[in-house]
């Protein structure tokens, strides 16, 4: 097994990261990039046993404290309740957050209805919203904080069959770049890391509604899909995980406002 590079110092070590739908896919990945670099990490999710059991692998391979708790984002009421268990958890205040979510239901503009919608926001906008501000005076307070929020295309490209996706993870996403402004001046920083090209369950479950609908098989969609990336490849989970890390350390201090693609290149524009 290659070792990993330990090179540079992140200066995080003691710090503590609250990280939302992280039991599997970028969120788990995320917490483990942080972990490796000291970082005490709570993983939360709408199911407590996956959030303990990916919690635990976690702990395991590298040693630190990692925590499983429930964390149901369907309704924003539930935020107070996940945040104060993780401080309890952890033994302290929030220093780094992780905004993320399961992906919405594929849907056209033309068939997305008024009740998808309406139980979609509160997962994918109002539940995130209220997490941020609940974690960031504290962070300005004590001068240090990241906020990241997990990405995708639909914030810089519409994603066919997927409205739901371009609408509200872009809604989130400017809601980032207003508050990246605000408090930047307290040493807080706040960004988007966008995945795009980045292999995941979700990745492989996309694939198979849009195999079903060209009448190939999930395995053929793939792999026309990965020989059109200009990188030949899919993105690994793990080099996510690695920008996150590096986003929330002490040398990303002056990045912030920002949408970071995690994408080999896919995108047309600069």
């Amino acid at each position: 097994m290659k070792e990993r590079l330990t090179a540079m110092d992140f200066g995080i070590k003691g710090k503590r990261a609250l990280l939302l739908a992280a039991s599997g896919g970028l969120g788990k990945a995320s917490a483990l990039a942080l972990s490796r670099e000291g970082v005490s990490v709570a993983v939360s999710s709408s199911n407590l046993e996956r959030a303990q059991v990916a919690a635990a692998e976690i702990s395991a391979e590298t040693g630190n404290l990692a925590v499983g708790l429930l964390g149901d984002l369907s309704a924003p009421s539930n935020m107070a309740v996940l945040i104060a268990n993780a401080k309890r958890e952890l033994g302290g205040e929030i220093d780094i957050v992780l905004l993320n979510h399961g992906g919405p239901p594929m849907q056209s503009a033309v068939e997305v209805s008024q009740d998808h919608m309406a139980s979609q926001v509160n997962m994918m906008v109002m539940s995130q919203v209220a997490v941020a501000q609940a974690l960031v005076s504290g962070m300005v307070e004590r001068g240090w904080g990241r906020i990241l929020m997990v990405g995708a295309s639909a914030v810089s490209q519409p994603i066919p069959n997927n409205v739901l996706s371009n609408m509200f993870r872009n809604a989130l996403a400017q809601y980032c770049k207003t508050l990246a402004n605000e408090v930047v001046k307290s040493g807080v920083t706040v960004n988007v890391v966008s995945p795009m090209t980045v292999l995941t369950d979700r990745t492989r479950d996309m694939a198979a509604k849009n195999a079903e609908k060209k009448g190939v098989t999930p395995e053929e969609e793939l792999a026309a899909r990965e020989a059109n990336l200009p990188s030949g490849r899919f993105g690994k989970p793990e080099e996510y995980g690695s920008l996150i890390a590096y986003l929330s350390s002490d040398l990303a201090a002056y990045c912030t406002g920002s949408n970071w693609r995690v994408d080999g290149g896919n995108v047309k524009a600069l």
